[in-house]
């Protein structure tokens, strides 16, 4: 009798959670002309987890392990939220504010970086308007041009502040380097510009590249480049795909910092320069995070004022992870 009862409910349940995930008639989908994927196209990567708890018939993997855990070559790393609050409250303190500051952001062109309510979607809604940098990996390929028109649209005597950062995917299983996408069965590459540059040059047989040489594919040609001459001691780090997502940090704010050095037409309308570079990490199973590395401010005399302990604490510690302290220095030192 108990058992009857017990599955009735049970069939009752699923029933009414079914009904309640039909769509009507007028919303469905339109069909495809192949096979859909795995993975059911209109559940986006936010949504997929949550909308699997409530259907079973969705079969999905679960996560296998803690942030903490997924998380472990990344110390430090900290919420897109967290960020965005932490950033906010030094730079207020200094003055800066939605209507006398420009953002810009030298973040790679892939579309998992600009998610809703992740680090560059929050910190373009706190602070308005934003002028794009970047290109492939976060690189920044405007350029020195780029940069003098970003900071001649600065409100007069206002305030810069810019954002850059590489990108790298962790999957659920805790893989660097490797995303899921909504709608795409098997995992994908991310950041895709510097895991195809990484696989490009240590194939048998491959030799460093000494120039660019396609100027129809000159963002991967330069990161290749660049990246060639970064990669000793990989074989020596924890994980490869943290060690090039690293030396990918390294190029760029290398790149940023000399570009900033090379402009002095930034100081003809602007007070002060905040510039904040990390490394964006994007999660399908949960929400992104966000590892700060350098977080400074800069004035026409070249005054710098390093804001990093007050707002984030400690460096982290990256002997361990990319096997020498030469390569930690080469992230950790990156200064204006």
């Amino acid at each position: 009798m108990v058992t009857t009862i017990l599955l009735g409910a049970t069939a009752a349940c699923a029933a009414a959670s079914a009904s309640h995930l039909r769509l009507p008639t007028d919303r469905l989908p339109l069909a495809r002309s192949s096979p859909a994927p795995m993975l059911e196209p209109s559940v986006d990567r936010r949504s997929a987890l949550a909308l699997a708890a409530l259907s079973p018939g969705l079969l999905w993997p679960a996560p296998a392990m803690a942030d903490e855990v997924k998380l472990k070559y990344f110390p430090g790393a900290l919420g897109s939220s967290a960020v965005d609050a932490s950033v906010a409250k030094a730079l207020s303190a200094r003055g800066y504010n939605k209507d006398n500051t420009l953002f810009g952001m030298s973040v790679c062109s892939d579309e998992v970086n600009f998610v809703e309510n992740e680090v560059i979607d929050l910190m373009k809604r706190r602070w308005g308007e934003s002028f794009s940098l970047g290109g492939l990996a976060g690189v920044p390929f405007a350029g020195k041009a780029g940069l003098s028109a970003y900071a001649h649209h600065v409100p007069d005597e206002g305030k810069l502040f810019i954002l850059f950062a590489p990108h790298v995917g962790v999957n659920v299983d805790g893989k660097v380097g490797a995303l899921e996408r909504a709608g795409i069965a098997d995992p994908s590459s991310a950041c895709g510009a510097a895991v195809g540059a990484y696989k490009t040059l240590m194939k048998s047989g491959s030799t460093a590249p000494t120039a660019v040489s396609d100027l129809a594919d000159l963002q991967f040609d330069y990161i290749k480049l660049k990246l060639a001459s970064r990669l000793d001691g990989v074989e020596g780090s924890a994980n490869d795909m943290a060690f090039v997502t690293y030396m990918m940090y390294n190029m760029v704010a290398e790149a940023m910092t000399a570009q900033i050095s090379a402009v002095p037409g930034i100081w003809d309308d602007c007070s002060e320069l905040a510039v904040l570079g990390g490394i964006q990490i994007n999660r399908f199973d949960g929400k992104d995070a966000f590892q700060p590395l350098m977080f400074q401010t800069t004035t026409k005399s070249g005054k710098i004022t390093d804001l990093y302990p007050s707002t984030f604490g400690e460096m982290p510690e990256l002997t361990g992870i990319l096997g020498s302290r030469a390569a930690s220095d080469k992230v950790l030192l990156a200064s204006l």
